[in-house]
């Protein structure tokens, strides 16, 4: 997360849309394939959320267009591959090997508190980072949204495994 300081806020912007498109696709497989009734629930929501985030993203976007940098193009789709799967939501085939497992429903829960954790890290270095109000302002909102989901997750990881 360290190329974060070398791009503009609208690099940053398509990173994040990037991460929450995987988002997406992760939670929306594990509502499908959760066995649990209500980790479909919780993962279903999440999954909606992440839509959410994304239009959110594409509202301030064009805030940020003159801050693109096209001339390091090259160098920032590497820094938007980074984010591809893996690194903060687990690519298709780690989670496939997690689907399979007999505790796949608490692994995934695992695995969506560490990805949350880690994208609400990302908008609050995002923001620290920014040079305008409303680029802090979106980063910190998310950042609150990202680490409240992180909570709710952990709550209902403590819950499901007591029970």
């Amino acid at each position: 997360m360290s190329g974060i300081k070398h791009f503009s806020g609208f690099e940053v912007i398509r990173a994040a849309k990037e991460v929450e498109k995987n988002g997406h696709r992760f939670y929306s497989t594990m509502s499908e394939r959760a066995s649990d009734p209500s980790l479909k629930d919780i993962f279903t929501g999440r999954a909606q959320d992440e839509v959410e985030h994304l239009r959110r993203w594409n509202q301030v976007e064009s805030r940020y267009q003159d801050g693109s940098c096209a001339d390091c193009e090259e160098e920032f789709l590497q820094y938007l591959n980074r984010f591809a799967d893996d690194q903060i939501f687990p690519d298709a085939e780690c989670l496939e090997a997690v689907l399979n497992t007999q505790n796949a429903d608490l692994q995934a829960l695992d695995m969506a508190i560490e990805a949350e954790v880690k994208f609400a890290e990302y908008f609050a270095k995002a923001s620290s980072l920014a040079q305008s109000d409303d680029g802090r302002e979106a980063f910190d909102w998310l950042a609150g949204e990202e680490s409240r989901h992180a909570k709710i997750l952990q709550e209902r990881r403590a819950k499901y495994s007591a029970s």
